[in-house]
């Protein structure tokens, strides 16, 4: 069973998605680093309850329970430094916003944000093409918002650009 899953509806959530899909080893890599992070990663003094998921060998999902007791700057802030050192070990990037994905058929595509119109023109994808919402911030939203039509989802700001 997934740690996660035993979270709260409310458990903040990152989502950090790689430009690059991981291989084997770079999965294996991530575990350990994360792993690592999580036994460490402390708020306020006290350690967080804190789990992560790698999904679709592109994102790293961090899960955060904080039992009544609001996470600080300081540990959010740890948790960036950590993705951008990872960014620099494993020449991905994580932070970028303008790298988006969506799927097609059992496959997740990486594509630049730019290419989303031309992937609607070209009939590559469509309104009801799965795309993920990398900015939902809680467990219930990734369970419920995170993989969701294009119509559904911010990304539909795309489809008035685009003349059929």
């Amino acid at each position: 069973m997934e740690d996660y899953l035993t979270y709260p509806d409310n458990a903040k959530v990152w989502i950090y998605q790689s430009n690059k899909h991981f291989d084997e080893d770079e999965i294996a890599y991530l575990n350990v680093q994360l792993d690592d992070f999580i036994a460490s990663w402390e708020s306020h003094g006290s350690m967080l309850k804190a789990t992560f998921k790698i999904v679709h060998d592109l994102f790293v999902v961090i899960f955060v329970d904080e039992e009544g007791d609001r996470m600080c700057g300081t540990a959010q802030d740890n948790s960036i430094k950590l993705m951008k050192r990872l960014e620099g070990e494993l020449e991905v990037s994580f932070l970028d916003r303008m790298v988006q994905s969506y799927r097609k058929g059992e496959q997740v595509e990486v594509v630049k944000m730019n290419d989303f119109s031309t992937l609607l023109e070209q009939n590559e994808i469509n309104e009801d093409t799965i795309v993920y919402n990398n900015m939902v911030t809680s467990k219930i939203d990734f369970d419920n918002n995170w993989e969701v039509p294009l119509k559904d989802s911010w990304h539909k700001q795309f489809l008035s650009l685009v003349k059929y």
